[in-house]
């Protein structure tokens, strides 16, 4: 095969359609189409980049075949492509626009009188992700496709403009660097590695997933993918790769923030209104392309953080059971009030207690079922007694001494709201204890009496009685076979009054409490905490380790008075009203210790009240 002469060289930052283009201008003066059909070589096998077609442009030219291959992406399919290992589809690449960057032609055409042989198009420019000329830092410039020719980007027809036209193009194209996602992709696609998250996907998946979260953050979820403009595109990868470049940690941050846009807004925002195209960009059914990993990382996203229902599908995935309830999700499988569920379940701690939380703030499904379920079958304190089979002041004393836990519905945020109820399974755990502490009978044995009865001699709390029994303190304890709950049990008051002496060391959290002059529930959120300020007990384990109990020492409840203060206990103090004392705070702008919001009362430090006019 002969070589076309004279000689015109490859260069290796263009494509072989540009070669040939610039060899139709250098050896006949013609454009490329019927240059092409001369020397034997379809138009369209070219633009394909067929092996053969890139093979015989070879021989033709003198060219180097490797470098020609290198800088062809080759058809292997319908739409789709091969780039130096890399397969890609039709929408990787601009085509059919023809882009370009006018410092560079400029500079092409200083070499020649001919531009049409002097002119290159680059292999970058037709990358659809390359938006910046790297070279010049100016935005790309883009021509449509006006004629069925055009998709052979022949740079001296379709940017006819040259000497000051040209100049005009320069100055009039924004100055800027080229983005962080165009630079890693044109790396990628000499072999250069980068980040790892995107070095797992194809040079496609990584591009497009980048430019498509970048989008849901620089432009919001209300925006359309047909209404970005190249510019628009630029600024979505420049958003998106700060964000995939260091991989899926920040990428669910990334989702997120999104949510957290929604936080406290009303109705129940779907995955597409949260996160708009980037959403409907992986589920849509037109879609068929794998969109690699971040299909799962949003999909995980989902549903580790969205209430999504057994059977739903998300993202190509039916969830078998459901994860996560939300407060109306919840309300609707259980026929409770979705009030009195959210404060049920704040009281659980399974939700905040912000009141700008709304009904679809999530939580684990099974957690609060639990919590639902144990609402179902709740006992009302006003009828506590009677399921106890004891009085009411006894059973107001097993609830604050925590042997029941009570559930709350209170609209309060705070540890002292209302209590309302306990779980029944909870009320027959207790009875259940207490009847295996006791031997039954059928009559009273001699000096044996009931727990009230033997409160009242041994002049304790009956609940303090009850922890002797339940920690096997007392040998002698015996249960009426014929009486049902609390009132069977029967100890001997003497044995009571002597074990009481050597367990019972300090005070009782009631009587701990009522010093403090605050709420029974702020005193076990103090007594809860972990940190400073907090109020450290006594801790009586039992002889079985199966019931464990706090008793409070003089010194600690004094330490605590000496050193802290409420609002009631000042009140008291300087014999005012509570009101009084609230307005001489604010005025002098004393914070507290511990706010109410945390444990249902204002602790404040009573070093810091020295300086207040309360008398």
């Amino acid at each position: 095969m002969s070589v076309l002469v004279p000689f015109l060289p490859f260069d290796l930052c263009e494509t072989p359609m540009s070669f040939v283009t610039r060899l139709a201008g250098f050896h006949l003066g013609t454009r490329v189409v019927p240059f092409l059909h001369d020397i034997g070589i379809r138009p369209e096998a070219l633009a394909g980049c067929e092996f053969d077609a890139v093979e015989q442009l070879a021989g033709l030219t003198g060219a180097e075949s490797a470098a020609l291959h290198r800088n062809s992406a080759r058809r292997i399919g319908k739409r789709r492509f091969d780039l130096r290992g890399h397969e890609l589809t039709a929408e990787f690449f601009a085509s059919p626009d023809t882009v370009f960057c006018p410092a560079c032609l400029r500079e092409n055409d200083i070499e020649a009188s001919d531009i049409a042989t002097a002119r290159r198009g680059r292999l970058e420019w037709t990358f659809r992700p390359v938006y910046t000329c790297p070279v010049h830092g100016l935005a790309l410039v883009r021509r449509r496709k006006q004629r069925w020719d055009d998709q052979f980007r022949e740079l001296a027809s379709m940017v006819p403009e040259r000497g000051a036209e040209l100049d005009r193009l320069v100055d009039d194209a924004e100055q800027r660097s080229a983005s962080p996602l165009q630079a890693y992709a044109l790396d990628r696609l000499d072999g250069a590695s980068g980040p790892e998250w995107l070095g797992g996907q194809t040079m496609e998946q990584a591009v497009r997933s980048t430019e498509m979260l970048g989008m849901r953050i620089q432009f919001g979820a209300s925006k359309k993918p047909s209404e970005m403009t190249p510019d628009d595109w630029d600024a979505a990868g420049r958003a998106g790769y700060e964000i995939t470049s260091r991989g899926e940690p920040a990428i669910r941050d990334a989702l997120y923030q999104m949510q957290a846009e929604f936080r406290g807004t009303s109705g129940k925002p779907g995955c597409r209104k949260i996160f708009g195209p980037f959403y409907e960009w992986l589920s849509s059914t037109k879609n068929r392309k794998d969109a690699g990993d971040i299909t799962r990382i949003l999909r995980d996203h989902i549903l580790d953080t969205m209430d999504v229902a057994a059977g739903q599908a998300v993202l190509g995935c039916v969830l078998d059971e459901r994860r996560l309830h939300s407060v109306q999700s919840l309300a609707c499988e259980t026929g409770l009030d979705p009030r009195t569920l959210r404060n049920v379940l704040a009281a659980r701690g399974l939700i905040p207690v912000e009141q700008k939380i709304t009904g679809h703030h999530v939580f684990d499904a099974e957690k609060g079922r639990e919590v639902a379920g144990s609402v179902l079958r709740l006992t009302h304190v006003s009828a506590l007694g009677k399921a106890l089979g004891c009085t009411r002041p006894l059973a107001d004393q097993l609830l604050d001494e925590r042997l029941l836990r009570a559930i709350s519905d209170g609209s309060n945020s705070t540890a002292g709201r209302t209590w309302k109820g306990v779980d029944n399974r909870e009320i027959e755990r207790f009875l259940e204890a207490l009847r295996a502490a006791a031997c039954p009978v059928d009559v009273v044995p001699t000096g044996m009496v009931p727990i009230a009865k033997a409160a009242e001699k041994a002049k304790l709390l009956s609940v303090e009685i009850v922890h002797l029994i339940l920690g096997g303190f007392i040998e002698k304890v015996a249960r009426l076979r014929d009486v049902n709950g609390y009132s069977a049990i029967l100890v001997d008051p003497d044995e009571v009054r002597a074990q009481s002496n050597s367990v019972l060391a300090g005070v009782s959290a009631s009587a701990a409490f009522g010093r403090l002059k605050i709420p029974k529930a702020t005193g076990w959120a103090l007594v809860d905490r972990r940190e400073w300020p907090g109020l450290h007990p006594l801790v009586i384990n039992g002889r079985t380790r199966q019931h464990q109990f706090y008793r409070f020492s003089e010194e600690a409840v004094a330490d605590f008075m000496s050193e802290f203060t409420t609002e009631a206990r000042l009140a008291t103090q300087y014999n005012v009203e509570r009101r009084v004392v609230v307005s001489h705070i604010k005025k002098a702008r004393v914070r507290p210790a511990l706010d109410a919001s945390e444990i249902g009362v204002s602790i404040y430090r009573a070093v810091d009240m020295i300086e207040l006019e309360l008398t």
